[in-house]
């Protein structure tokens, strides 16, 4: 295996790790569902009591034979490996709030600062994604598609409009406002962690 692959491989598995950490240490405890099929994926599972790991791999997989139809097998094997990695280290890596001792203080608080962090973390898995030519099996194949029509359209405001509208609709669900304007700090966060990375490589 050359250096390419090597590189590219090791970015799919942190990616995959990533979003891991980004739910067992942030999302999973505060309910924060920053759009995204991971996101979905976190609220339908709080509902329905389905796992995490199961309900994101219940969601990705229909996006997944769309995605390697239009983007072509390359793309679409390399997203399936992420896909099923995703839910694996979820189970592998230990659920741990980190972010707990900060209630002491303010639920406010700790809301922001795990929204920031998880943010950062998803924002940094699906750039990471991107540059190995791939996606997480997330919103991000949905806006990548979207992108394929549309080519003008920059990746970070497809996500910012398909995960906002994600957000809206869980937050009126679950009448909980204040979860979803959290959830927004969160998405924003990703969204500019992707466009900082995007523009770094252009």
């Amino acid at each position: 295996m050359n250096h390419a692959k090597i590189s590219t491989y090791g970015k799919i598995v942190l990616s995959s790790i990533l979003t891991a950490c980004a739910v067992n240490f942030f999302f999973l405890h505060d309910g924060l569902a920053p759009g995204g099929l991971t996101g979905l994926a976190l609220v339908i599972g709080s509902v329905t009591g389905i796992e995490v790991s199961l309900m994101t791999l219940l969601i990705s997989v229909p996006m997944l034979i769309i995605s390697t139809l239009v983007l072509g097998k390359g793309f679409g094997m390399k997203t399936i490996i992420i896909t099923f990695l995703t839910p694996l280290f979820m189970k592998v890596i230990p659920v741990i709030w980190l972010t707990q001792p900060l209630t002491k203080i303010h639920p406010y608080l700790e809301l922001l600062v795990s929204a920031g962090l998880g943010g950062l973390l998803i924002g940094g898995s699906i750039s990471l994604a991107l540059s190995a030519k791939c996606a997480t099996g997330g919103t991000d194949v949905v806006a990548l598609l979207i992108q394929h029509v549309f080519k003008d359209l920059k990746l970070s405001h497809i996500i910012l409009v398909l995960d906002g509208m994600i957000i809206a609709a869980t937050s009126i669900l679950h009448k909980n406002i204040m979860l979803g304007l959290f959830s927004l700090v969160s998405l924003f966060v990703i969204t500019q962690t992707i466009q900082y990375f995007t523009q770094k490589r252009a």
